[in-house]
């Protein structure tokens, strides 16, 4: 058996990982955020057009695997297919890994997907993929400590198939036998998709009390998460990696100020339930829940 069957044939249920404590970065020594005054983010409107859940059970994880194969093997070849003749991409990474997938509502299919990827939890030491592609990384920019590095999480594995990440209505023609005259009146809508899942990620991000976000992206995808308030730094130089990639890193303060923004806390609203009874029900949030539970009991 691969080490990629090994990770799509692992059942969630069976990621089971023992309780333990990290000691999480104050909030105070993170840079002070610099959000723009005006930030750019999706209508509200959005959620006529897509949900947004975690996988917690083996059928939506699959859903998430086939979106990876689709996008990663068959469309940007990034991929060979063949490596998974199921139709799933998937790595060892995954069993270490949380899924959130998007559905578009009109027709209930997945088109769109990311993963969250948590410090190893029986090797904190295990390398996050941006520090397996990136030889020079800033010094200290991600913990060396075992216990530190659990305050740490990696978003990849971001993938919008074609049909949604292509906006020109005269051109396309849409998918699954949708009438024209209404994909053409939900381009606007779908252009929000990759800034809905960016704050899914960084609502997670804040609930599990993460002190950092780590990602590997094109500097292109930088600069809009910029006018959507994501202050991203880049934390090492350049890598050639499909295409120029940068490595960056968003801390729990720079992410607190953009959910307490009024525009993005009502935008992020209709997702928050769904997303919490997700993060409730994976067995791999749970010891972060928990931590953070144990805390507020604590306090006066």
């Amino acid at each position: 058996m691969t080490d990629e069957q090994t990770a799509c044939q692992t059942p969630i249920h069976n990621r089971q990982v023992s309780h333990f404590r990290y000691q999480r970065t104050p909030s105070a020594l993170m840079p002070t955020p610099c959000l723009p005054e005006r930030i750019l983010l999706p209508t509200p409107d959005i959620h006529r057009l897509f949900a947004l859940r975690i996988a917690c059970d083996d059928g939506t994880e699959a859903q998430a695997f086939a979106v990876r194969w689709q996008v990663y093997c068959q469309e940007l070849g990034y991929e060979p297919a063949e490596r998974f003749p199921d139709h799933r991409e998937r790595d060892t990474a995954d069993l270490r890994s949380v899924q959130v997938i998007a559905n578009y509502r009109p027709t209930g299919l997945p088109v769109a997907c990311f993963r969250l990827m948590l410090a190893d939890p029986m090797h904190p030491r295990a390398l996050f993929h941006v520090e397996q592609v990136c030889s020079s990384l800033t010094a200290r920019a991600i913990p060396a400590d075992g216990d530190a590095r659990r305050g740490c999480a990696e978003l990849s594995r971001f993938c919008i198939t074609s049909a949604f990440r292509r906006f020109d209505a005269d051109t396309e023609t849409p998918p699954w036998g949708i009438p024209p005259v209404q994909w053409a009146a939900e381009s606007r809508q779908r252009r929000g998709l990759a800034g809905l899942m960016w704050l899914a990620a960084a609502h997670i991000a804040v609930e599990l009390r993460l002190d950092y976000l780590l990602t590997l992206m094109e500097p292109r995808l930088e600069l809009l998460g910029r006018t959507m308030g994501l202050a991203f730094q880049a934390i090492g130089t350049p890598v050639d990696f499909r295409g120029l990639r940068v490595p960056y890193r968003i801390d729990r303060r720079s992410l607190r100020s953009l959910l307490g923004r009024p525009q993005a806390a009502g935008l992020l609203q209709p997702l928050v339930r769904s997303l919490d009874e997700g993060m409730r029900s994976h067995p791999l949030l749970q010891p972060y829940l928990d931590a953070r539970t144990r805390r507020i009991d604590r306090s006066p």
